[in-house]
Parts: C-alpha cells; structure tokens; sequence
C-alpha cells in the first residue's frame, strides 16, 4: 500500500495562517469523508510539527483516528505529499523562482 503524507493544518482543519501552539483549528468540512477515502487505498501519515499528543487528542475528538496510519514530524518516503503551502518542483528552476514570488497559500486568495 502506497503512503500519502498528509499535512495536518490547512488541510485538515481550518487553520488560517494563526498559529496557536496548543491549540488545532476544528476540523475542514469534508475532511472526515476525504480520510475515508483516501484510507481504503493508501496508508495515510500525518505530518505535523505540532505535538504528537495533541494531534491524537484532535483525531479522536474528531473520529479519525481509524484512517491515520501514524504521526510524523520527519519528511518520510511517500507516493504524494498532500500540503497547503506546495509548489510542484516540474524541473524548471527559472518557473519556480517565479511561483514563489507569487505564492500564497489558498487560505489568503
């Protein structure tokens, strides 16, 4: 089973760019679905520099834990990284230098 590195904030939850250390933003609309999906054909990893406690903590209040595989803080061997703050690297260097200028994430279009 191929593995998904899932961003936790931004993509899972509502987070906005305010970061609160012991605090995880509720959870995305559709998020629960998309877990349960995703689950059936890969193995899905978190991937969170917060506190691993908390993030159970948020995944069992929200009732995912059953389609996490794991939690990591380490930029692990995946299939895909899923993440809120990505540009896709297409193996022209001068067209990245000019989709950072213009990135920003989805949540401050």
């Amino acid at each position: 089973m191929k593995t998904i590195l899932l961003d936790l904030d931004g993509v899972l939850n509502t987070y906005n760019g305010d970061y609160i250390k012991n605090y995880i933003p509720p959870l995305r609309q559709d998020a629960k679905e998309f877990l349960q999906q995703l689950s059936k054909d890969y193995k899905v990893v978190i991937f969170s520099t917060r506190a691993r406690k908390l993030i159970l903590d948020w995944l069992n209040k929200n009732n995912l834990e059953k389609y996490i595989s794991d939690i990591t803080n380490i930029k692990i061997p995946a299939f895909v990284h899923i993440d809120d703050r990505c540009i896709n690297f297409s193996g022209e260097y001068n067209e990245i230098i000019e989709k950072l200028k213009q990135f920003k994430p989805y949540w401050k279009k």
